[in-house]
């Protein structure tokens, strides 16, 4: 007969006891055990990680007279992300005050695990919250009291929380109005150099989300328009601090182009613009083609297309140039749908 199938693995919990139950806690030398269980559950489906993980730690900071080296930012860390996985953003903030209290300095990973906590979730206020704490991180750092600068993914993760925030009816515009303050204010950081590194797309992309998500009047649909294309357009006058638009810009601009457009005219003329230029950058995706395919009449599209030296089975290689290959488009079939 077939030989029976190994064990399941041990569950987290089973982890636990095994490690206290090997004396480890007298005899460690390093936090590591115990900060493998920790993430153990924060990977595991238990419904109850976040507590398990916050007693684990809690054992090791107890244990920490006993051993030459106690609870890490590292321990910390392990233990905010998973409060951020179970969606308790308070409880990973409670987690970084009790980290400082302790005497243990946060780093970068500290800090962004918290912004995620909240951005990832879906509660009222959530958006809000993200935004304060990282309001109070740059007080610090200018009082002295922190040496930590947020980074433009810092400032995205904050617009993308706002993002969510406004596909939603406690959202809407006034959440799209506060990203744009955020995205102005990561503008001015990243000219001033208080943003340090590559100027980086991704956050206008974010911003073009934002937008894209409002609902509402007529009014309210324009006015999210109009600060879509006044940031598109910023980011191509000034690619050295908004960065070069690519395919996620022109994917992002055409969905809040489909979705926010007054009237079909106004539509077709703008979609046909986007994927003018996203040719003529190199930056037509399959998704980019896709969406111009799908919501333009196919005798636009195909007049666009021949216009440009293109055709239905050939999209020449310039057009795609600067995205990666696993990303570049088909060819177009002749089928009734208007699809490639």
């Amino acid at each position: 007969p077939p030989p029976p199938p190994p064990p399941p693995p041990p569950p987290p919990s089973s982890s636990l006891a095994s490690l206290e139950g090997s004396g480890l806690g007298r005899e460690a030398s390093h936090d590591a055990p115990f900060n493998s269980v920790i993430t153990a559950y924060a990977r595991s489906s238990d419904p109850r990680a976040a507590d398990r993980a916050l007693a684990v730690l809690a054992r090791l900071e107890d244990l920490s007279p006993l051993l030459r080296v106690g609870a890490t930012v590292t321990s910390y860390n392990a233990a905010m992300d998973c409060c951020a996985k179970r969606g308790e953003p308070g409880r990973a903030l409670d987690t970084f005050e009790r980290m400082r209290g302790k005497g243990v300095t946060p780093d970068s990973t500290s800090y962004d695990t918290v912004l995620n906590a909240f951005a990832r979730d879906d509660k009222v206020g959530s958006a809000e919250r993200a935004w304060e704490f990282l309001c109070q991180l740059e007080e610090e750092r200018t009082s002295g009291e922190s040496n930590f600068v947020p980074s433009s993914v810092s400032y995205s993760t904050i617009i993308n929380a706002f993002a969510r925030a406004s596909g939603k009816d406690h959202g809407g515009l006034s959440a799209a109005r506060k990203a744009k303050e955020i995205y102005e204010r990561l503008l001015d950081r990243t000219l001033d150099g208080t943003v340090h590194g590559f100027a980086d797309p991704f956050a206008n992309s974010c911003f073009l989300n934002c937008c894209a998500n409002v609902r509402g009047a007529r009014s309210e649909r324009k006015e999210a328009l109009i600060m879509a294309i006044d940031a598109f357009e910023d980011m191509k006058r000034r690619p050295d601090v908004a960065g070069e638009p690519n395919q996620y810009t022109f994917g992002t601009m055409m969905k809040a182009c489909t979705r926010l457009s007054s009237d079909e005219a106004e539509r077709r003329r703008l979609m046909e613009s986007l994927f003018v230029q996203a040719c003529g950058r190199g930056a037509l995706s399959g998704a980019v083609l896709g969406q111009f395919l799908r919501h333009t009449p196919s005798q636009v599209s195909a007049r666009a297309i021949l216009s440009l030296g293109g055709s239905k089975r050939e999209i020449p290689d310039s057009w795609y140039r600067n995205v990666p290959r696993k990303h570049w488009p088909a060819p177009m079939t002749n089928n009734d749908d208007g699809y490639y």
